[in-house]
């Protein structure tokens, strides 16, 4: 039986949440803070470059690139939302003047790099165009695709970004989907309308990839011949542990530190608090450590999966990241100096499993990998929502790659069951997932 269709599988959660030359082991420099010009979207446009209506076979690309990035990518349509209603009324709420000119809003819903850094082409209005993801082609552009000649890496070392690779694809996508130590969508901003943000590095990749149900690449024997494929459970594990670390760092930046009475509340799960006041839906979740009600807790969805990860792949350091965690937890009602030692202490842990993942390691793994993201749900740690969807997405890659029909079928109930976060069911959650484990 052929494996069910990536595409397809990605499409049950995309509309979820689209709604809502390098030395190994450096990460590469962000297309934001290179040095290189950025060119601008129109001189990747033409019918002969990444213009073609169509796609093109025989050639090393699909040629039209511009034309599945305009009408299809919702990044060409990131720097335009900032006119519509909601967006005008979070500006207005913020008082931070037009949405479309305010830098916390371009700096992630465009290519916003300096003026100093903007070619004669470059338009803020493309919004996160080709060079924000790609890197400014001031120095690749003329060259970049006179394969083999120039090679893959003579156009990293240009400037070109390497997105083939999963721990810098990671930095990239989370500088935005997530913030750095420079730009943040905090609690305030959340408040003022802003949508919560959600994120999964190879869920994200392939809705990207396949926005519109045309792909913006394809993975053929002239890619794979260029780049290294890291593979999907590697994606996922990288993008995982990448981001569970880009929250430890931040909590360890001056953002987490809000003047007032409280840190910043944009670093904990939103349903712990923003829930009916009409039922009691307080429940002791077993990684809280023992703390009760009335407690806010850290969103710590990608630390409960990379425990998961811990125990199928890396058990030696799965009992410390629970007893951490929990500490953790229990530090949210100590101080920020608590929480910070604690998220030290936790970064460790992550940072010894991150330097010891390959994806050789994780070769034919996917069935222990399931098993545990369903033995962790059993122990009761999806029973607020933000674990449920990290979960989710961790199940339905785990389940495509091990190519079984069966378990396939239970998907789409299961999405289903994360349709409305305010209506989450945890019991419902987990006896979908019970039923996965039991096929």
């Amino acid at each position: 039986m052929c494996k069910m269709n990536r595409q397809t599988g990605i499409a049950r959660w995309g509309g979820l949440l689209l709604l809502t030359g390098m030395l190994p082991g450096i990460a590469a420099t962000l297309p934001e803070d290179s040095v290189e010009k950025h060119m601008g979207v129109a001189t990747c446009a033409s019918s002969q470059c990444h213009g073609s209506a169509i796609p093109r076979d025989g050639t090393g690309v699909l040629q039209n690139e511009y034309v599945t990035w305009t009408q299809s990518d919702p990044h060409s349509k990131a720097y335009e939302i900032l006119s519509n209603e909601q967006s005008r009324l979070i500006a207005a709420r913020l008082g931070i003047g037009r949405a479309r000119e305010a830098d916390i809003c371009l700096d992630c819903h465009a290519d916003n790099v300096a003026p100093d850094k903007r070619g004669e082409k470059f338009q803020l209005s493309d919004g996160v165009g080709c060079e924000a993801c790609h890197g400014g082609a001031e120095n690749w552009l003329s060259t970049h695709y006179n394969a083999p000649e120039v090679t893959h890496a003579a156009n990293l070392q240009s400037g070109l970004y390497p997105n083939e690779d999963a721990d810098d694809r990671a930095d990239l996508c989370l500088s935005c989907h997530l913030g750095t130590r420079d730009k943040f969508a905090t609690h305030r901003i959340m408040a003022a309308g802003h949508p919560r943000l959600a994120f999964e590095l190879d869920t994200f990749t392939e809705l990207w990839r396949t926005a519109g149900r045309q792909p913006h690449y394809r993975v053929d024997a002239d890619y794979r011949d260029r780049k290294d494929i890291d593979g999907h459970v590697y994606t996922w594990a990288a993008g995982l542990l990448a981001e569970a670390r880009r929250r430890l760092d931040l909590i360890q930046s001056p953002y987490f530190d809000a003047p007032g009475m409280f840190p910043e509340l944009a670093f904990y799960d939103c349903h712990a608090c923003h829930r009916t006041m009409k039922t009691v839906q307080w429940r002791a979740l077993p990684r809280h450590g023992g703390a009760g009600p009335g407690v806010p807790f850290i969103n710590d969805g990608t630390f409960v999966m990379s425990l998961a990860l811990a125990r199928a792949i890396d058990p030696g350091e799965a009992e410390g990241l629970v007893d951490t965690l929990k500490r953790m937890h229990r530090a949210s009602s100590d101080s920020v100096g608590n929480i910070r030692e604690v998220a030290s202490e936790l970064d460790a842990i992550l940072a010894r499993m991150e330097s010891r993942l390959t994806p050789s390691k994780l070769r034919g793994r996917e069935q222990d990998i399931l098993e545990e993201v369903l033995a962790t749900g059993a122990e009761g740690n999806y029973l607020d929502y933000v674990s449920a969807e990290q979960a989710f997405m961790a199940v339905q890659m785990l389940v495509i790659e091990l190519d079984d029909p069966d378990l396939e079928a239970e998907l789409d109930t299961l999405a289903e069951s994360l349709n409305n976060d305010e209506r989450y069911r945890p019991s419902e959650f987990r006896r979908l997932l019970d039923n996965i484990s039991g096929d």
